[in-house]
């Protein structure tokens, strides 16, 4: 078995008297020419594959042969997670947007910073695993400052957004930070959902064992990714009303028509339809969908649509 290690980083006396706290899991050693990687799950408390992932993932390196070090940060959001909420419910804030922190702010800014102080300075690659929440699930990969990393992750969708940059709307998520840094970083969004989260969960330790596997901390040959398709643009379809989502879009990484239905928001009070969900876009690829009915606010995550006339296959 491979050498292993955790490390309990305090972060605060809660009110009721017990300590809030992250735990780190390093496992393998650090080797001259080998980048340390760090693996962080569940930023956002309602996103629990990417946790599931790295328990896996975990378990399966000790019986691998590994030459670099890699550190495992699970849950980056306790008190999210507890509860299932996207965002830490005592100060309502989304962590994923508070980096690098503020050790004196808000508790998820002194979260984010403890983050940022003991984990993401410490590591030369990051690869953050997220998913589409509780009704919502997503298959795709960013593309952040390393292509050829992002790619080894096998995904056949793939996200470019345009940079970080301070004043933007996604500023102060770990990868704006990691970046900053220097450190190459790769997010990835898998699974998700009211479904089995098996298939996810086994796709999303192949996809980060392969990543490894290229970087050289796994000593077995890279599998040959598929031909992928990039995306500069992706559209986010909100419902106006309400209610119950019943979907009707094609399955994730499905092309989708302009115009075409994708889902209908039925009251379940009155039972009348409230709203129907087109595609904006003339020529489209699903990137998340709600795969069962499932209760929407106004407001809420309907459709990631990606943009196909700014897509490149290869």
């Amino acid at each position: 078995m491979t050498k292993t290690a955790m490390t309990r980083v305090p972060v605060a006396i809660m009110a009721n008297g017990t300590e809030l706290a992250l735990y780190l899991h390093t496992i393998g050693k650090g080797h001259s020419g080998v980048p340390r990687v760090g693996i962080s799950a569940g930023v956002h408390g309602d996103e629990a594959t990417g946790t599931l992932i790295a328990i896996e993932l975990f378990q399966q390196l000790q019986k691998r042969d590994i030459r670099g070090e890699i550190t495992f940060l699970p849950v980056a959001n306790p008190l999210g997670y507890e509860v299932s909420w996207r965002n830490a419910p005592h100060d309502g804030l989304n962590l994923n947007r508070q980096f690098p922190g503020n050790p004196d702010g808000w508790l998820s800014e002194v979260v984010a910073s403890k983050i940022a102080e003991t984990f993401i300075s410490e590591v030369d690659v990051l690869i953050d695993l997220h998913s589409g929440g509780l009704f919502q699930t997503v298959d795709y990969v960013y593309i952040r400052n390393d292509e050829d990393l992002s790619r080894s992750f096998g995904s056949r969708v793939l996200y470019r957004p345009m940079p970080e940059k301070p004043g933007t709307k996604f500023y102060g998520t770990t990868s704006s930070v990691a970046m900053d840094k220097g450190v190459r970083v790769v997010t990835v969004e898998i699974g998700g959902g009211i479904v089995d989260q098996t298939p996810y969960v086994r796709r999303g330790v192949e996809g980060v064992l392969n990543m490894l596997r290229f970087l050289g901390v796994v000593q077995e040959r890279p599998t040959p990714r598929p031909e992928q398709i990039v995306v500069d643009s992706i559209v986010t379809i909100r419902p106006h009303c309400g209610g119950v989502l019943f979907n009707e879009a094609p399955s994730l990484g499905s092309k989708v028509a302009g115009n075409a239905v994708l889902g209908r928001v039925i009251s379940p009070h009155t039972f009348e339809e409230l709203e129907v969900i087109r595609n904006p876009i003339p020529r489209g690829i699903m990137i998340l969908s709600h795969l069962t009915a499932d209760v929407v606010w106004p407001g809420d995550y309907g459709y990631l649509i990606g943009d196909l006339d700014t897509a490149e296959t290869s």
